[in-house]
């Protein structure tokens, strides 16, 4: 009887001994990151269905540079959640912006946002999604934005090479020192001073306050000169007194603040898409949407010059849940360029309640005059009216109602789209046909059996299906009045 229970025992033994192998080589390509986020290195289990694109340029990349490792960060993010979390602070302190120079204008310049610094703007949505998708950056180019940066040593003749004639020359043993203490690449560490500072250095690392902090390690603020001084005030409490005590300071704080962290990556640290320990999207190093690329072409010319971008160098590239099938097209920068993206007006006295779907629960509101995106047109009525789903400055999604209701007697267009300019047309409110202003017979011209149309429905003796009414509205003020008569028949006594 008890050998019976001794061979149970060892056959359970044995069941759970190779349930735990098998879940050890199950895991071992996994690295724990989050709850619900991981890492990967098996580069050929991702699955093409659900991150398109991806698979293609990194085994590219890996045949051309076979000492280059790539991993992958399972973020299980939303891609348009992502960007909706991203493309906020409008008008006061924006997520991302972008240095409005000649050729980052046009659509990199966000179309619902007032807020300037000097040359710097609020990045629009379109700059965003194409810095945040990594398949533009998925290239020899722009690939270091990527790489890990937790390495140990480093050749100092190559710290001499990158600072010299800058503000850092001379402190190539600080910096060495500091990143070899803490574990961190330390061709980062230049190309992040670097980005901040410029080659001259700047206020923050001149020691003209007696002060100095080079990473501007706290410099927020409104303005440039509150900058300065916030960055100054952070050096004072530090005791960094010698630019030597704030290189070295600046590099454990950013050892321990965000590297250590899980914000392992120059994309990490401008775009916080990992869950590890800080939450999401708010632990940011800096607002500059293009930092992260330009701080690894930086990486990428030091590695050139030391000859050493074939080396061993690893990578971890954020995947996000339904992307779309090709890559973010690049913004056009001209100056005259189209912005992307439907930009309204909220037309309504009182402002708009917005609901949780078409006629559904009021979940907030939106100001009469507010300026918002236009995410999704309805092209049929619920209840009377279209509903379309907008997003406001501040991320926030909901319904709201297009135009007044069918039972109602005066038509009012709610939702005003911002450079109309009162043009000669325009989209009728289905979304799928386009009318002429002005054009209210539809019939293709502007006659004045028009303007009596208009005129018999301001007197209420007749009236006008939703395209006719889109006509009438000449002036695109949202309202059809006696100013749209007026202009109509103006237009056809010059023509």
């Amino acid at each position: 009887m008890k050998k019976i229970k001794v061979i149970k025992f060892i056959s359970i033994v044995l069941v759970l001994t190779i349930l735990a192998y098998s879940l050890l080589i199950m895991f071992s390509n996994h690295e724990t990151y989050a709850a619900s986020q991981w890492i990967s290195s098996d580069i050929n289990g991702i699955d093409e269905s659900l991150y398109p694109g991806f698979k293609e340029k990194i085994k590219s990349l890996q045949a051309q540079y076979p000492n280059w490792t790539f991993k992958v960060l399972y973020t299980d993010l939303n891609w348009a959640d992502v960007i909706s979390n991203e493309y906020v602070g409008h008008n006061s302190g924006p997520r991302n912006m972008i240095q409005a120079t000649t050729n980052y204008q046009g659509q990199w310049i966000c179309p619902i946002c007032s807020y300037a610094k000097g040359s710097w703007r609020c990045a629009s949505q379109a700059a965003i999604e194409y810095m945040m998708d990594p398949r533009n950056s998925l290239n020899a180019s722009d690939i270091f934005q990527f790489e890990e940066l937790t390495i140990n040593g480093c050749d100092i003749n190559a710290i001499n090479s990158m600072i010299n004639g800058t503000f850092l020359q001379g402190h190539a043993n600080e910096i060495a020192n500091s990143a070899k203490a803490t574990g961190i690449n330390p061709y980062y560490i230049v190309a992040r001073l670097t980005q901040e500072q410029g080659r001259n250095g700047s206020a923050t690392s001149s020691g003209a306050s007696g002060y100095y902090n080079p990473f501007n390690i706290g410099a927020t603020g409104n303005s440039e000169a509150e900058e300065i001084e916030n960055a100054i005030n952070y050096a004072k409490k530090q005791g960094w007194n010698t630019l030597e005590k704030a290189i070295t300071g600046g590099i454990n704080f950013i050892a321990k603040d965000y590297i250590k962290q899980g914000q392992n990556t120059l994309y990490l640290q401008k775009f916080d898409v990992e869950n590890k320990y800080n939450g999401l999207y708010y632990h940011q190093y800096m607002q500059n949407v293009m930092a992260a690329q330009s701080e690894g072409n930086t990486l990428r010319k030091t590695y050139v010059n030391i000859n050493s971008i074939s080396s061993s160098h690893t990578f971890i590239i954020p995947l996000y849940k339904n992307m779309p099938s090709t890559a973010c097209s690049r913004p056009d920068g001209s100056a005259n360029a189209t912005v992307s993206g439907d930009i309204v007006k909220i037309n309504a006295n009182g402002g708009l309640n917005m609901r949780n779907a078409p006629n559904g629960s009021v979940i907030g509101a939106v100001s009469s005059g507010e300026i918002v995106t236009r995410i999704e047109k309805a092209t049929s009525k619920v209840a009377g009216t279209y509903w379309d789903k907008i997003r406001r400055a501040n991320g926030e999604e909901g319904y709201v109602a297009r135009q007044t209701y069918d039972n109602e007697a005066e038509y009012k267009l709610y939702l005003i789209p911002l450079g109309d300019g009162g043009s000669n047309t325009g989209n009728a409110d289905s979304g799928n046909t386009t009318v002429k202003k002005g054009d209210v017979n539809k019939d293709g011209k502007i006659t004045s059996s028009d303007y009596v149309l208009i005129k018999n429905y301001i007197m209420g003796t007749s009236t006008l299906d939703n395209e006719a009414q889109q006509a009438a509205d000449y002036n695109t003020d949202g309202k059809i009045t006696s100013s749209d008569y007026v202009l109509i028949k103006d237009y056809i006594m010059s023509n």
